[in-house]
């Protein structure tokens, strides 16, 4: 008896021995190490650090070796999955940080739950930042004839919270895109895509975002390019219009893998409907589409008319083969975080069209980093007799821009509504001003921020001082602006 017990503690000490060292014994032999995340996997550390006159011990080669196992140890993929499966069956839940499962088989992006829940909300003040912000970006592009349009790609919880989990409630306020939407309420270049795509989702036939993936399916996006052709020809006389009807199209299904469901199972190829539109494909591009991730992405398609560019992020890669149709010239640009919407490129006289895209999700990211165009000159404001404090900003000139980004002080009574403008006075007391972005560079939630590109090409060589007005039609308050 003894005998036996023996053996059974033997062999309980091996089986955890063993199943300890599998993953070890994987990695030495290159078994199941490989990710399927979008971002590089560490690699395996060194020991020493060298420059061109030192050889120093690395005195962070234990942390970076643990980094390093922890991307790459054996099975790694096998057991990622048997964890994500063992807590959405026992739990109803995600094992990974950046998905969150829902109900019947649909995941959410993680990242979207503040928008879901209310969380980080945009004062009045920021809504209004973003409004002007983009209301300046369609006063530029109309200043050169370009037909400026807007629009946000909704959360897939925006356009589907019947499948989020139950433990997680919807905020019962307004979210930013839906107070955003409110505020622009009556500008012709704004696209209220949420609406659009609300009503296309009545139909539960067929769904419009994927139910593994956190994007829009290709029938999603053919209701967003629809949306934005319905826009464009009612702003453009004769314009160019192509319209898809659906009902026309010979539409089929096919699987496909999706970005939520390959970090959690990346050892099973967890599979969703994607509808296969049929559209012809007239268009060429400089280079094969492999990557609709690329950083721009150039078309031309014989036959029409108008030239394009759009600024966009992921929610486009399904856009861009039925958008290309439509247009002579398209120009695709990915934007993020720290690169905002260049939109001098678009003035390059290339382009009739301007169009800007931004996930959900991302909203701040417009409040982050301002859009690189000229500040607008502007008739003089409601200028103030009384002057305040010193107010002091970061300068640049880079030989054809004066480039500012401050924060202002308490002395401007900031409200909700007001306006900033940078006068430039020369010594003549000729005064020139421009309308600034609302923005400081680096901090979206900063509501006294302020921003601006100001052009010296009608400005006159010599010195300038430097003033700036904040305020609205009741109330305007002015300073010296002191570059740091």
């Amino acid at each position: 008896m003894n005998t036996f017990k023996k053996l059974c503690a033997v062999a309980y000490i091996l089986l955890i021995t063993g199943a300890c060292s599998l993953p070890l014994v994987g990695m030495i032999f290159g078994i199941g190490a490989k990710s399927t995340e979008n971002r590089t996997m560490t690699g395996m550390p060194d020991l020493y650090t060298a420059t061109e006159d030192t050889i120093d011990p690395n005195l962070n080669y234990t942390t970076e070796l643990g980094e390093y196992y922890s991307d790459n140890f054996g099975f790694r993929q096998e057991l990622v999955t048997a964890d994500s499966w063992l807590n959405e069956t026992l739990f109803g839940r995600s094992s990974g940080d950046k998905t969150t499962v829902g109900k019947d088989g649909w995941y959410y992006l993680t990242e979207t739950l503040n928008d879901y829940k209310g969380v980080s909300s945009f004062s009045d003040r920021g809504i209004y930042r973003m409004k002007k912000t983009i209301d300046l970006m369609n006063q530029y592009s109309a200043d050169a004839n370009i037909t400026f349009v807007f629009f946000v790609a909704p959360n897939k919880n925006s356009i589907y919270p019947e499948f989020m989990p139950w433990n997680i409630r919807k905020s019962s306020y307004p979210s930013n895109l839906d107070r955003l939407s409110k505020a622009m309420r009556g500008c012709e270049y704004y696209i209220d895509m949420k609406s659009v795509l609300k009503k296309s989702a009545e139909n539960k036939s067929r769904y419009i975002y994927l139910k593994n993936d956190s994007h829009w399916n290709n029938l999603g996006a053919l209701e967003a390019y629809n949306a934005v052709q319905n826009n464009l020809n009612s702003r453009i006389k004769n314009y160019d219009y192509m319209p898809i009807d659906q009902s026309k199209l010979y539409i089929s299904q096919t699987s496909v893998s999706g970005d939520l469901t390959a970090m959690l199972y990346p050892s099973v190829n967890k599979t969703d409907v994607q509808y296969e539109l049929g559209i012809p494909k007239n268009f060429s591009s400089t280079k094969p589409l492999t990557n609709m991730m690329d950083s721009e992405i150039n078309t031309t398609c014989q036959g029409r008319y108008y030239n394009i560019m759009c600024y966009r992020d992921s929610f486009f890669n399904a856009f861009i083969p039925i958008n290309s149709n439509a247009f002579a010239i398209a120009r695709y640009t990915r934007t993020s975080k720290t690169s905002s919407f260049d939109l001098s490129a678009a003035k390059s006289g290339d382009y009739n069209i301007a169009l800007v895209e931004i996930v959900e999700r991302n909203l701040s990211n417009i409040l982050y980093t301002a859009p690189l165009m000229e500040a607008p000159r502007v008739s003089s404001p409601n200028v103030a007799r009384r002057r305040y404090v010193e107010q002091k900003c970061s300068f640049a000139d880079d030989g054809e821009s004066y480039i500012f980004n401050g924060e202002l002080g308490d002395w401007v009574d900031l409200q909700t509504d007001s306006n900033i403008y940078i006068e430039l006075r020369d010594s003549s007391d000729r005064s020139y001003y421009y309308e600034a972005f609302p923005i400081l560079n680096g901090d979206s939630y900063a509501d006294n921020g302020f921003s601006a590109h100001i052009s010296k090409y009608n400005l006159r060589n010599g010195d300038y001082r430097l003033f700036i007005h904040v305020g609205n039609e009741k109330l305007t308050r002015y300073t010296e602006l002191t570059p740091e």
